[in-house]
């Protein structure tokens, strides 16, 4: 039986997240947040951008609200993101 090129291809998993964005109270937080992340980062940036918003992000949540939040990247060791 011939395999489809599809079949070969390994599977990919989906990200995960914090699994504290999934209460609907957090949630709203880490949304605000994220709009106060977004303004204190350069609009120049590119390449990388969101891994700094994201770093932002952690930080406001853990100054302000004192909520330990894992960034995407944390959450996903394995992949590279930008």
């Amino acid at each position: 039986m011939k395999r489809r090129k599809r079949e070969l291809l390994p599977q990919t998993e989906q990200l995960k997240h914090d699994p504290i964005e999934d209460n609907e109270y957090f949630r709203t937080i880490i949304d605000r947040v994220r709009i106060e992340a977004e303004s204190l980062v350069e609009p120049d940036i590119r390449l990388g951008r969101s891994l700094i918003v994201d770093m932002e992000i952690k930080r406001i949540l853990k100054e302000k609200h004192n909520i330990d939040w894992k960034t995407p990247e944390e959450m996903n060791p394995n992949w590279d993101l930008l």
